[in-house]
């Protein structure tokens, strides 16, 4: 681009050139190009002078106080999740993590331990220091009071030059400030008992998470409607609640095959999460039952370690890293309040399904 066309472009009034606009005409990363212009990471001499180059004919200026007129906020990027140490909220915030440092911005990780009070706090001290996103990832507890004090907050950040979003939560009410993502949480569900009915199990134990938790209670919907549609007797559909841990659902399955007669237990378990998973496979080795040969167990979200399950886990896959990039990107760039974009989930057959065993006789 030479100076008359940067000239004309600046006297138009189109949009500034992004970092996007730079990597795509050097042919490199994002990444690539926030090494470059930060100077402190060691870039082959060609690269940089390509970079550099198409910085100068797009006439992109990285200044934060730029940035700042277009309304976003120049600090950093916020994600608040409920447990560090779970596998589907570290994925969506590396997936954050990796957009951010693209935009050459610096990403902060808070964890709420599930404590609504301290997710509020965390978000209110996000807004004193003028973050430019705060990403509320996973399932949250369904009260009329929490929505409404996420919905003031949201406000209150905006007015900031902030963005509040909300990644696999249920909207707002009446809120025309929070960017919501979200993804096909009861059609994954859905998917998963369809395939379990159709490998021909008619006897069910579903554990899909803790009641009243929105996660879970999507979740239990979708495997319900699959259920009904494929004819399954409610009789022999039996729920248990417990939260997304390994312990509590070894528990729950425990106490379902040691309660119910040999004729009344069920064939197949289903649970809303990967880590549930292994705790029901683990509950029924202890009862020297075999996966799938005697009960046939699946997951959701597919986690790293599902595939290295014993069985391997038929589980339902979550794009949670896309969702961290996504939440980034809308919150500096493209998103619209009350316009939630959805994201596809995948079943994911594994071996951890098989046909009931025959009934003795």
């Amino acid at each position: 681009m030479d100076q008359q066309t940067r000239r004309r472009r600046r006297s138009s009034g189109t949009t500034a050139a992004t970092i996007r606009d730079v990597a795509r005409e050097a042919g490199v990363s994002t990444a690539t190009v926030s090494r470059v212009l930060a100077g402190n990471y060691p870039v082959a001499a060609a690269t940089r002078e390509r970079v550099m180059e198409a910085v100068n004919r797009l006439d992109y200026t990285a200044n934060p106080y730029a940035r700042g007129l277009s309304g976003a906020a120049s600090g950093p990027i916020a994600v608040l999740l409920g447990d560090i140490t779970g596998p589907s909220f570290a994925a969506i915030a590396q997936g954050a993590e990796r957009e951010g440092r693209a935009e050459g911005r610096l990403c902060l990780v808070g964890t709420t331990d599930g404590d609504p009070e301290r997710e509020l706090a965390l978000i209110e001290l996000m807004r004193e220091q003028k973050a430019a996103a705060v990403i509320l990832p996973g399932g949250t507890w369904n009260t009329r009071e929490y929505h409404r004090q996420i919905a003031r907050y949201s406000s209150s950040l905006r007015a900031s030059g902030g963005r509040l979003v909300l990644c696999g939560r249920p909207e707002l009410e009446n809120d025309t400030d929070a960017i919501s993502i979200q993804y096909d949480n009861e059609a994954g569900a859905a998917a998963v008992a369809r395939y379990a009915a159709q490998a021909g199990h008619r006897r069910f134990l579903l554990l899909p998470g803790a009641k009243g938790f929105s996660t879970a209670d999507e979740r239990l919907s979708g495997y319900r409607k699959a259920l009904r549609e494929a004819r399954i007797d409610e009789d022999d559909v039996v729920v248990r609640h417990a939260l997304y841990d390994r312990d509590q659902a070894r528990r729950a399955v425990l106490d379902v095959f040691d309660t119910l007669p040999g004729p009344r237990r069920p064939t197949v378990v289903l649970c809303g999460a990967d880590v549930m998973a292994a705790g029901a496979l683990e509950a029924l080795r202890s009862r020297g039952l075999r996966c799938p040969h005697d009960v046939s167990v699946t997951g959701y979200d597919d986690v790293p370690g599902a595939r290295d399950l014993n069985p391997a886990l038929t589980t339902v896959r979550v794009p949670y890293e896309d969702m961290g990039a996504r939440a980034v990107r809308m919150a500096l760039y493209e998103g619209v309040p009350g316009k939630p974009v959805h994201l596809r989930t995948e079943l994911v057959v594994r071996d951890s399904v098989a046909p009931p065993p025959a009934p003795q006789s």
